[in-house]
């Protein structure tokens, strides 16, 4: 019985709202239009137009309370979020034609209405003009580089490329390969834009020198390309660049063994006469070791102190000293009594040590390399 009795005004109640809202859900909010004007790459303006509609009647233009305006980069980090319709964009800092997403939402009471659209950052590129150094400090099994980069992009009028500062590490890495055999590939990770690599620490450079090695005993030169990959994002060819190398003929050998008795006989007559003089030397024999890049040479030496009337110091000895000049050692063989008396008063044992001697200046074109050790 009590229920009959608030049945009625319950009836009403709910009714009323049923009738709000219906009318709640016959008025809509829409973006009519959402556009982005740009001048330049490093900022857009937004033009954004909503609409409200009451059902039955037409739809008319209408102002959001707030509204805010959010700019995502590739990666869905925040590049702008704020309610000015001209916006900076950071493009400089952005990928190569990074996509990018604009949202635009107008808020109405508590109803949010969002549109997006989607754009894109500029046409960039990395120019790079490499310097190489190979074979680099005398062994094939160290390289330096020198990439001296460019980050670049396009005009936003497409009239040619302008200048970005360059802020990022180098993600990249260098193929190198012999043109006798392509398969003799030798990839370098480049992390920086200048460097030295010791080729030696990477696992496949065994066969790499290996196809060097066989083109060098066959006395033919190996052309080497170095092709350097790198980019914003994924690595492409940024530049490609080759080395004749060739090692050294015998004529050249055997003026660098001339040069280094010369200079290594001089050290030895002023250690034992106190002062240099002029010598008279003969290379008796002489051979080359690969292996340890070393020199070994017979020699014998002249010379007298004072002048023509004094009597002259002989003597036999050994030179041996390494390709680049170090290590170098003069050994006692023979002599005459003079310098025999020198050697015993001034050496006093078997073998001399020298200081390291200057090698001679070897012959080196960008188009072709001499190569130490063969």
């Amino acid at each position: 019985m009590p229920l009959k009795k608030v049945a009625g005004p319950v009836g009403i109640l709910l009714l009323a709202a049923f009738l709000v809202g219906g009318c709640q859900l016959r008025e809509s909010y829409r973006v009519a239009q959402l556009l982005v004007h740009r001048q330049g790459w490093d900022s857009l303006r937004v033009d954004v137009q909503f609409q409200k509609r009451r059902w039955p009647g037409p739809a008319e233009p209408v102002a959001p309370d707030s509204l805010q305006i959010l700019l995502l980069g590739a990666r869905y980090d925040t590049l702008y979020l704020g309610n000015a319709t001209a916006i900076p964009v950071p493009d400089a800092r952005l990928g190569d034609r990074e996509r990018l997403l604009l949202e635009v939402c107008g808020w109405f009471g508590h109803r949010p209405v969002c549109d997006q659209l989607g754009l894109n950052a500029s046409p960039k590129r990395v120019v790079v003009a490499p310097e190489i150094v190979y074979p680099y400090q005398g062994t094939t099994a160290r390289l330096y580089y020198r990439l001296r980069p460019r980050l670049e992009r396009r005009r936003y009028d497409d009239a040619g490329w302008e200048p970005l500062p360059l802020r990022r590490t180098l993600q990249g890495y260098l193929l190198m390969a012999t043109e006798a055999d392509p398969r003799s590939r030798l990839r370098v990770p480049l992390r920086t834009w200048e460097g030295v690599v010791e080729l030696a620490a990477l696992p496949d450079f065994p066969d790499f020198r290996y196809m060097l090695q066989q083109q060098f005993r066959a006395g033919r030169p190996a052309v080497v390309t170095f092709e350097v990959y790198g980019g914003l994002e994924n690595p492409e060819l940024l530049a490609a660049v080759s080395r004749r190398l060739r090692p050294k003929t015998e004529a050249e050998r055997k003026e660098e063994v001339a040069h280094f008795v010369s200079e290594a006989l001089r050290q030895v007559v002023a250690h034992l006469s106190g002062r240099p003089y002029p010598v008279w030397l003969r290379v008796e024999s002489w051979s080359f070791n690969p292996l340890a890049l070393q020199y070994v040479a017979e020699v014998s030496a002249r010379w007298r102190e004072g002048g023509w009337f004094r009597p002259s110091s002989e003597l036999f000895g050994v030179l041996t000293v390494s390709e680049d000049g170090t290590g170098a050692t003069f050994r006692w063989v023979s002599g005459n009594r003079r310098a025999e008396e020198r050697w015993r008063q001034q050496v006093g044992q078997e073998t001399l040590r020298l200081a390291e001697l200057l090698p001679p200046e070897a012959p080196e074109t960008d188009e072709e390399v001499v190569v130490s050790g063969w």
